[in-house]
């Protein structure tokens, strides 16, 4: 049996305080990677690099703010010179404003594209310099609402749609430089932004219920089953992989692509 091996190297995840990062950081440690765990929620991110250090890994928890790329790359570069050589970055930070684009606040709409889009360009450009002394891979988190159209996502949508056409760019021009760039790009996950509408919802069962129907393997990813893509992503199994966007989507855009 063939077993994923990151080991002898830094895997640094944004967003590693939500649901989606935590598992990817945890995944990336039992695969043997130091782990640089990064957010702005501080207690909750250290709690996360605390559960893997007592598991046995090495990690540690950074203050990240992904809208401010000084701060973006003097964290990087701490964590470089703190555990290791950068050898994957994950970019799992991001925010859900939702509403109609006719009443959009201009307020929400710049936070979304500052996070999501402009968070993802700031860790990537810190990232470069380190990854390409590794040939190290990078991972952005998309979705499959880049696809499709929603009467209170347009934000979001538009956001994730940038991210997917940035990580394209960025693999076409990274790729001489060594480094592989790809996206994965969920359905509904089951944590994170689906349990905030489970816990506004008048209706939290219906909701789950309708949230599982839209996949035809009958229910919601975990954020494991999003972890096991970007691990893999991230390994040498992958190794002439880039470009690339891997749906993890319990079959969500068959639906929309036929």
């Amino acid at each position: 049996m063939i077993s994923i091996d990151l080991s002898g190297g830094l895997v640094l995840v944004t967003g590693g305080a939500g649901s989606i990062g935590r598992a990817i950081a945890t995944q990336a440690a039992q695969a043997g990677a130091s782990i640089a765990v990064c957010d702005t929620n501080v207690e909750e991110v250290e709690a996360v690099a605390a559960q893997i250090r007592t598991n046995g890994a090495v990690a540690k928890s950074f203050d990240m703010d992904v809208t401010d790329p000084v701060m973006v790359k003097q964290v990087i570069d701490s964590a470089v010179k703190e555990l290791g050589p950068l050898r994957g970055l994950v970019t799992a930070a991001g925010v859900l404003r939702t509403g109609p684009l006719s009443s959009q606040s201009h307020e929400d709409w710049k936070r979304v594209m500052a996070v999501n889009v402009d968070g993802t360009l700031h860790a990537v450009q810190a990232a470069i310099p380190h990854l390409e002394s590794t040939h190290g891979s990078i991972v952005t988190l998309g979705s499959v609402s880049a696809f499709i159209g929603s009467a209170d996502g347009g934000a979001y949508t538009t956001s994730k749609g940038a991210v997917l056409s940035l990580s394209y760019a960025a693999a076409g021009e990274l790729a001489p430089r060594g480094i592989r760039v790809n996206n994965v790009a969920p359905g509904w996950v089951d944590g994170g932004f689906t349990h905030q509408a489970l816990a506004a919802s008048d209706n939290p069962e219906h909701l789950r219920k309708r949230a599982s129907s839209l996949h035809p393997l009958g229910r919601m990813a975990s954020p494991r089953d999003v972890a096991n893509a970007v691990i893999w992503l991230l390994s040498n199994q992958a190794a002439f992989i880039t470009g690339s966007m891997l749906l993890v989507d319990g079959g969500f855009m068959i639906q929309h692509n036929s």
